[in-house]
């Protein structure tokens, strides 16, 4: 993780810890400790999660060292055309978007998503890269302006980030 991402998680924060009703939109989880985290985890996963264990902003949430393992059963509702069937190892649900999946290719440290499109995300046609790697979603979708590009703008999340001048996309490059 790079140490602008690390510092905005942290002030993030400490924002949010100023803000009582918060926890109704968003809740940074304190660090995981080093022994907690699975050491077969991708290297940027686990330096997020010993940053951050487990990360919901707004629609978005992160998984935590505890509910990982737990998510990890949407790998069996992946549809057929996705190449999750074929390669189930290759891919880890490190979070969600309102419920539906967000993956990680283990390959590449891509991140992908079943974009809305009517269907319901398990009998979708569509499967897309989101971002590169995990910092990039990271910084773009959930802490930036990309979270508009995920999610309806009309909730606390959106505002927080407007609030914090976060939505501006001027200099912001997920590729």
């Amino acid at each position: 993780m790079n140490p602008e991402l690390r510092q905005l998680i942290e002030e993030l924060r400490a924002d949010l810890a100023d803000q009582p009703a918060s926890l109704a939109y968003a809740e940074f989880g304190e660090g995981a400790a080093i022994d907690v985290v699975p050491a077969s985890l991708p290297a940027d996963l686990r330096d997020l999660l010993l940053v951050v264990d487990g990360l919901r902003a707004g629609r978005l949430e992160l998984a935590s060292t505890s509910t990982l393992a737990g998510i990890q059963y949407h790998l069996d509702y992946a549809p057929d055309f996705s190449t999750i069937p074929e390669d189930r190892a290759g891919w880890l649900v490190v979070g969600t978007r309102s419920d539906e999946p967000i993956f990680m290719d283990l390959g590449t440290g891509a991140i992908w998503y079943f974009p809305p499109n009517g269907a319901e995300w398990f009998m979708s046609d569509d499967f897309e890269e989101l971002a590169p790697d995990l910092g990039s979603f990271v910084d773009y979708y959930l802490l930036g302006p990309g979270y508009a590009d995920l999610t309806p703008a009309d909730d606390r999340w959106f505002a927080f980030l407007d609030e914090q001048g976060l939505l501006d996309d001027e200099d912001e490059d997920v590729g």
